[in-house]
């Protein structure tokens, strides 16, 4: 049991890592560079997708789903060492 709880806890980690390596590479668009390998943003997209499916998450031309993500992921680290 403690190596599903510890694959999962690192699964996770490894999830915030694309997260903020698809934020970066997103603000790199802004340059012209589109960069974003395909793998990460086939897996970041559908989360962005489902999280904006029931919460609004752009005010303005900011998108705060990344960050919404990060706080989920991170409760679920949480609960996850709490076990």
């Amino acid at each position: 049991m403690e190596t599903i709880i510890l694959a999962t806890y690192f699964f996770l980690n490894f999830l915030q890592i694309f997260i903020f390596v698809d934020v970066i590479l997103s603000w790199l668009t802004l340059f012209g560079l589109n960069i974003r390998p395909k793998i990460i943003s086939d897996l970041i997209d559908s989360m962005y997708l489902y999280v904006k499916k029931y919460i609004k998450t752009s005010f303005g031309p900011v998108d705060f789903t990344p960050l919404i993500i990060l706080i989920i992921i991170s409760l679920l680290q949480n609960l996850i060492i709490n076990l």
